[in-house]
């Protein structure tokens, strides 16, 4: 029979030291459960975001109802406009973007990216669709500036960024009835 005792004697080591078999159990950290993860981007976000104001108040300008403007609403302007045709759509283009805001109220990219995006329209609304208003192009004319200045470019940046989210022209369409609801866009 052989002796199978290990001596042990004057060793010194900075770990273990076994004279067979050495057994560790460590306990592995729980996985974080989908909830847990949520909160915890939430706390995050909120903590490392600080221009989620700052994308607030670009929305808000748009958001919010032009003071000392005349309130007579999508409708009133349309018509004022000879634009009763566009009224239905343009109703459910307008509620199309309100509901999208709403549904990404909480999202600081969706709010800069809508922010954006009605800066852009607006500010090319002013730039070429307004000065042929005030010029007194027809409607087609109007019409035409619309999508060669408006629509078209807009789409044609959104398309160039790659995965662009399902933003379609009506998006654009809806973001300038969605303007002209909020009294920063007049058609006459």
């Amino acid at each position: 029979m052989s002796d199978n005792s290990t001596r042990q004697e004057g060793n010194q080591a900075g770990g273990n030291i076994a004279g067979r078999d050495n057994i560790t159990i460590e306990a592995s950290p729980r996985p974080e459960n989908a909830l847990a993860r949520l909160f915890r981007r939430l706390k995050e976000e909120a903590a490392d975001d600080q221009s989620l104001t700052a994308y607030i108040k670009e929305l808000e300008i748009f958001t919010r109802h032009v003071e000392k403007e005349e309130i007579i609403g999508l409708e009133g302007k349309l018509q004022a406009a000879g634009r009763d045709d566009q009224l239905d759509m343009a109703m459910a283009m307008k509620e199309m973007i309100f509901s999208q805001l709403r549904d990404n109220l909480f999202s600081p990219t969706f709010q800069q990216i809508y922010a954006t995006l009605l800066g852009k329209v607006f500010e090319e609304f002013e730039t070429w669709v307004k000065p042929a208003i005030m010029a007194g192009k027809t409607r087609q004319e109007i019409d035409e500036i619309v999508n060669l200045k408006i629509i078209h470019p807009i789409m044609g940046e959104i398309e160039s960024c790659g995965d662009y989210g399902g933003v379609t022209p009506q998006t654009i369409r809806g973001m300038i009835y969605f303007l002209t609801g909020n009294c920063h866009i007049r058609w006459q």
